[in-house]
């Protein structure tokens, strides 16, 4: 009876998303409403009120670090939307990668996992959503592709859920990394494939394939061998400049072979007609911007301001940390500990500013950008704070638990779970650190009574919530409120949740066969 209570919020909050099809501030309240009730009728899961209140604390204090990735960025998506230099990237993407389904490949396989990996919270996801949206990707395609290129999380933020994990369970972080990058091993091919089925259907599917299972294999090979050397932190981050490196290379040497064949201006001329609203005059916030007037690289400038001030922060030891001993802000008794200047967040901040200067933006078209961006952000981060005071108060009333203690009596059959177990933590947290604080200890129980091989184990624990993080409730509404789509959450987990089942079913088999001798 325990177990099927304990499980009573998630099958609320998936009830009331797809059968219901309500957007994520309503399922967000309906599993918040549940949660809450469930501690004051059931003993087993009862809290004090003082118990509650920090659990809401503490969930609150989770959501504030969203909150201060996800307005910024907002806010620099409004102000690049307002000025069209998101036109004008687009246009430069399909310049260095003239094939619609390579520039794809280059987003999902590459960009996104690049910005993933040096920053972590889902930037990868608010970076890439809204090229695809200029390169003319429908809303909910647009959403669907930025959520795919978080496909290498367990590197994400510089590796931060990984040595959490490896950390719990008295691992060492690269071995922790190289195995994860084992159980993965099929799936960034997997995901360019899916990819290409989205954005372009079977006959994208039939022509690029190869560039997939490449792009994919280099990705793998990378990851592993960059988790041992140089380490954890730099995998994901080296992995996918590779592959973009990769992905560039094959798009120009197709540009040089058509050329030799005297077949480049038809190339041209279906490109030209593609991004015409670029070259020729852009319309957007009320006013019209002709190509000439913002360069590629002025509007390349708040990504690399933004790039190269996360890498500097996170790789020049002694900036970063300065940057995480100043200006934090941190009530312990909620768990809170913000440093201000090293957050992404932060990072953001100074790319909006730097871009307003770059661009030209008036103080008018700021604050009318500024708006626009506050009325996305409010119905997003009410359902994110729901979900995460949610989460907490599952963890600390023991809900999640009980479901952890239900799968441990399994014994040796345990293994054909633990990848499931470690995708509900993913997917009730939002995060694959919070995932790894919730059930390595667990794992390592489970490993010394069971002689389970504990590195396995937890690699496959590591992977498996990675891939759940795709459809958690916060990632989904972070991608829907970027694109704009209303009630995206329901669209997005309908979708999405099928081939994040399969990725955890592959994890699961790999982990089987990893652990057979």
């Amino acid at each position: 009876m325990e177990i099927i209570l304990a499980i009573l919020p998630l099958g609320v909050s998936i009830f009331t998303l797809v059968v219901l099809q309500r957007d994520g501030k309503q399922a967000g309240i309906a599993t918040l409403m549940t949660t809450i009730v469930l501690t004051f009728i059931f003993p087993p899961f009862h809290l004090l009120p003082s118990q509650l209140l920090i659990a809401l604390g503490q969930g609150l204090s989770a959501s504030l670090l969203i909150f201060y990735l996800l307005l910024p960025s907002l806010l620099l998506y409004h102000l690049l939307q307002a000025t069209g230099s998101m036109n004008i990237l687009g246009w430069g993407i399909t310049r260095l990668v003239p094939n619609r389904d390579l520039q794809v490949l280059l987003l999902v396989m590459g960009l996104a996992p690049f910005a993933e990996s040096v920053s972590g919270f889902g930037v990868g996801t608010i970076l890439v959503i809204p090229i695809f949206v200029v390169l003319e990707f429908g809303l909910g395609s647009s959403a669907i592709l930025g959520i795919l290129g978080q496909m290498a999380v367990p590197w994400g933020g510089l590796g931060i859920g990984t040595t959490l994990g490896a950390e719990l369970a008295k691992l060492d972080p690269g071995k922790l990394g190289a195995y994860t990058a084992l159980l993965m091993a099929p799936l960034p091919m997997f995901y360019g494939l899916v990819a290409l089925v989205v954005s372009g259907g079977k006959k994208s599917l039939q022509s690029r394939w190869p560039v997939c299972i490449i792009v994919g294999g280099v990705i793998t090979t990378c990851l592993y061998a960059f988790s041992f050397t140089p380490g954890i932190e730099l995998a994901g981050l080296l992995a996918s400049v590779v592959a973009m490196s990769v992905i560039v290379a094959w798009g120009q040497i197709e540009v040089y072979q058509r050329q030799g064949k005297g077949i480049l201006s038809a190339i041209t001329a279906s490109q030209s007609k593609k991004t015409s609203s670029v070259n020729l005059n852009i319309k957007s916030a009320g006013r019209e911007v002709s190509g000439s007037e913002l360069s590629l690289c002025r509007v390349m400038a708040p990504y690399l301001i933004l790039t190269a001030f996360l890498l500097i922060s996170r790789l020049i030891v002694p900036i970063r940390l300065w940057l995480q001993s100043h200006c934090v802000l941190s009530i312990p008794t909620v768990n809170l500990h913000l440093p201000l200047l090293y957050n992404p967040g932060f990072s953001l901040l100074i790319t909006v500013f730097a871009s307003s200067k770059i661009l030209g933006i008036g103080v008018l078209e700021f604050q009318v950008a500024a708006v626009r961006a506050w009325r996305q952000f409010i119905p997003g981060a009410l359902a994110i704070a729901c979900f995460l005071i949610a989460s907490q108060i599952m963890q600390v009333s023991r809900m999640t638990e009980t479901i952890g203690i239900t799968a441990v009596m399994l014994g040796d059959n345990y293994k054909w779970v633990a990848p499931y177990l470690a995708a509900l933590g993913g997917w009730v947290t939002g995060s694959n650190t919070g995932s790894n604080a919730l059930f390595s200890q667990l794992h390592l129980a489970v490993s010394t009574q069971s002689g389970l091989q504990l590195d396995w184990l937890m690699a496959a624990q590591n992977a498996a919530s990675s891939h759940a993080t795709m459809i958690a409730p916060t990632r989904t509404i972070l991608a829907a409120t970027a694109v704009g789509l209303h009630r995206g959450e329901a669209f997005l987990l309908r979708r999405m949740s099928p081939i994040v089942v399969v990725a955890v079913t592959v994890t699961m088999l790999l982990l089987i066969i990893a652990t057979s001798g």
